[in-house]
């Protein structure tokens, strides 16, 4: 437990809610009245139910910076009385509250009970005897107790640092900045998004227990039948979510929690971070570095180095003496630039936006009432009060500096908030909020605080540049993060063991709403080496976001750091990722309509499939590429289990059977990639930056031997970039990519390009790979096709048109 954290969760006499009475109901709400606490259950939606308990009298409030949607449509709902008790019935779930004593349990439309709660020990509250306000700030621990099945199987829970599987568990949901390493031991990281999604007989259903305070989940750990949620104080509010798949519950809880902003294209590029580039001149070496060795990088970091004292808002005047300068220089290279910004502000006399946030009183204050001060990078700090609508919007004014002179967007870090004294503690729970409307002590919201930091960046250069899409990173946050920043996870370690960690904390944190993520490529603290650096990139990729990250008084790990053969490997897997972007662009965009994860675990796809709920160690980008890293040192082969279906090696073109384990062979430079059949991945040229003019077509890569029927349809979309033309003004393009095989036919669908935005482009090609041997005729639009067939691979080209347009494919028998 962090050391500020004094009084443990759960002390005293626990005491479940007892015999209730309904006391009023509408078309979506049942209200109970349990003593002194007061219990509702609505259906927000058909498939999303909210249940909220307030002890102690307390009114009803749900007002959290988890959510984003508060104004639900009318849903079709159906109350009954029943015996012992109410339902209330959409037409995905039936809500069933016992009243004596009051229990919430779900039921599914062919009656499977699930979600329920625990018939002894329910939702309810701890009582500490002879306490009061003043030995009890908080209020009462809660806690909420739910039967857990045997055959359950629990995954989600945000960002963690062990495996994949969160069942028979204990998840502590508290940021702090933990020691150096991320162990799997250590429980809780800088983020908390307390939700779960679990797995029954293939069938799925979420819970949000929405508690921003010091928050603990006991998943089968303690007793092998409960779940327990247990909060230090406040009230119980919940939202369960029916799916029956893991990706409808993964939409309805991003609709509630706000899903991924469409990110600036720079983004989606190679970025390259160190703590720290020093001066200038350094930064200006590794761009010419990247150029002069042709390795594709959009963006350059700088870290906290490049400020005079480590004062937010600051130049150092020796080591960056002309800011515009060289951020102009680099812009000219194709390079973006992404500066850190931390929430300690310096105690300064001298110092403007010290003195202007005390002034204001926009600093967080002690329980003693004067202004709360710790050490962190520039000694002694004040801390902005980030819960006040007021403080946010000067914290975003106060970026405008750095953008105008060309910065791109903003890293914040230290946010949980990180503190030195004690040694990486954070703030007091004591401390107090009170630049708002009401006072608040920090304990109420302490795991939103490095979240209302990302809010205030966002909508600041919403405000300072509101055509163009902001792009912050976060270290903290809480659920709903995902509607303000991208979140990379921390400051992992150069080990193997993290470079295999690396891929059951992503998978959890998509499963949690957060969908642009990533790790540092080839970790940050302690060394690295060759060939772990080049198999992290082969991994690093395939994630939304791809940085190479590295702490001071480590080696250099630039891709040529460690010369040949690694740095052949970083380059060619970096060109992939250029190539890549038009599907990882398309994934974003799915991702922004519908919270998909982009890096997905098996079971999202395969949910009935139980061998996939251990396949931690492979991942699915998107919906068709596979992925399974090489996590250990001197391996070139490893298992991959492929899910129902037919896969083709993308290295290879060996086709094979899903559905089993196969064995894959790994050279540095190939690890196991697999495409599924038939659906078409967009692909773009090798570019040094995503600003640089493209030298080749779109192509539209598609795998198919012929000799099997199917249907396989994915997408393309594209708009400029940036900018929000896309959303107002109608000016992107979608369209369909179907495939289909049947009677000795392989037919390849183009369809009509939806959308204002026309691409740049003439033509773009389609390579249908895997045919047994050239095919007796190509068609388009029943005309036949000019196209060549050269080692195994069909080749045409299309004129680029908004028309549909039909390839057809006569195999030869």
């Amino acid at each position: 437990m962090p050391e500020n954290v004094t009084d443990p969760i759960g002390k005293g006499t626990y005491s479940p809610v007892g015999d209730a009475t309904l006391t009023d109901h509408d078309g979506r709400t049942l209200r109970f009245k349990a003593g002194a606490t007061t219990v509702e259950v609505t259906a927000l939606a058909k498939d999303l139910f909210r249940v909220g308990a307030f002890p102690n009298s307390r009114p009803p409030s749900y007002a959290s910076e988890a959510v984003f949607r508060t104004e639900w449509p009318e849903v079709p709902a159906r109350m009954e009385s029943v015996e012992g008790g109410f339902t209330l019935a959409t037409e995905e779930a039936t809500v069933h509250v016992e009243t004596s004593p009051l229990r919430v349990s779900f039921i599914r439309p062919d009656g499977e009970t699930f979600c329920a709660d625990d018939k002894s020990r329910g939702m309810g509250a701890y009582t500490t005897p002879g306490a009061d306000v003043f030995t009890k700030p908080f209020g009462e621990a809660v806690r909420l107790n739910k039967r857990r099945a045997a055959d359950e199987r629990t995954f989600g829970c945000g960002q963690r640092s062990g495996a994949f599987e969160k069942s028979n568990t204990r998840q502590t949901f508290y940021n702090v900045d933990p020691p150096e390493g991320q162990l799997p031991s250590y429980d809780n990281l800088y983020s908390s998004t307390p939700f779960t999604i679990t797995l029954q007989g293939g069938r799925a259903h979420g819970l949000f227990f929405d508690n921003p305070r010091h928050t603990v989940f006991d998943l089968g750990k303690e007793d092998p039948e409960v779940n327990s949620y247990e909060s230090r104080g406040g009230d119980i509010v919940y939202y369960v979510f029916t799916g029956p798949s893991p990706r409808e519950v993964i939409q309805s809880y991003t609709e509630l929690t706000g899903r991924t902003p469409m990110p600036p294209l720079w983004s989606l590029g190679n970025q390259q971070c160190r703590w720290s580039y020093e001066t200038a001149d350094e930064v200006r070496r590794i761009a010419k570095e990247m150029r002069e060795r042709n390795i594709p990088c959009d963006v350059i970091y700088l870290d906290i180095d490049y400020m005079d004292g480590y004062r937010v808002f600051t130049w150092d005047p020796e080591a960056f003496p002309e800011p515009e300068k060289l951020l102009s220089e680099l812009r000219e290279s194709g390079f973006e630039v992404v500066a850190i910004v931390d929430p300690g502000v310096k105690v300064d006399e001298d110092y403007p936006v010290y003195t202007e946030g005390r002034e204001r009183g926009y600093f967080v204050q002690s329980a003693v009432n004067t202004e709360y001060h710790n050490v962190v990078w520039p000694g002694l700090c004040a801390f902005p009060d980030f819960a006040s609508e007021d403080v946010r919007k000067w914290w975003g004014e106060n970026h405008r500096g750095m953008i105008e002179s060309g910065i791109s967007g903003i890293w914040c870090d230290m946010n949980e908030p990180s503190l030195f004294v004690p040694h990486q503690s954070t703030m007091p729970e004591s401390a107090v909020h009170a630049s708002g409307p009401e006072s608040v002590r920090h304990g109420d919201l302490h795991n939103t605080y490095g979240q209302l930091m990302a809010k205030a960046v966002r909508e600041g250069l919403l405000d300072i540049q509101p055509d163009k899409r902001p792009f912050v990173i976060s270290r903290a946050g809480y659920a709903g993060l995902q509607r303000h920043a991208m979140q990379w996870m921390g400051d992992n370690s150069s080990w193997w063991e993290h470079l295999h960690l690396s891929m059951p904390q992503l998978m959890n944190v998509g499963l949690s709403g957060v969908a642009n993520t990533g790790v540092d490529i080839g970790g940050f603290f302690g060394d690295t080496d060759g060939e772990l650096l080049a198999r992290w990139t082969e991994f690093g990729v395939f994630q939304p976001f791809c940085r190479n990250h590295s702490a001071k008084g480590t080696v250099s790990q630039e891709p040529w750091a460690f010369g040949e053969p690694y740095e052949s490997v970083c380059r060619a897997m970096l060109s992939l990722r250029m190539r890549l972007l038009p599907y990882l662009y398309t994934l974003f965009e799915e991702s922004h309509r519908t919270g998909a994860p982009i890096l997905r675990p098996l079971l999202y796809e395969y949910p009935e499939d139980e061998r996939t709920y251990n396949a931690d160690d492979e991942f699915l980008f998107g919906s068709s590429v596979l992925v399974a890293p090489i996590t250990r040192p001197g391996i070139n082969h490893r298992s991959v289990y492929l899910p129902e279906g037919r896969w083709f090696h993308y290295w290879s073109g060996e086709v094979l059977d899903g559905g089993r384990p196969v064995l894959a062979d790994a050279p540095l430079g190939q690890p196991p990639v697999y495409l599924k059949e038939g659906h078409a991945l967009p692909l773009g040229p090798v570019r040094m930056n995503t600003k640089e003019s493209p030298d080749a077509p779109l192509t539209y890569m598609v795998h198919a031997s012929g000799t099997a029927d199917f249907r396989a349809e994915t997408h393309l979309y594209e708009d400029a970039g940036d900018g929000f033309a896309y959303r107002d003004r109608g000016e992107y393009a979608r369209r369909s990519l179907t495939t289909q095989a049947a009677s000795g036919e392989l037919v390849f669908n183009l369809g009509e390009r939806e959308g204002a935005y026309v691409p740049a482009r003439e033509t773009v090609l389609v390579e249908v790979r895997g045919l047994a041997g050239a095919p007796a005729a190509v068609e388009v639009d029943g005309s036949e096709a000019d196209s060549s067939f050269e080692e195994g691979v069909l080749r045409l080209s299309l004129p680029e048109s908004a028309e549909e347009k039909t390839v057809r494919i006569r195999l030869r028998r």
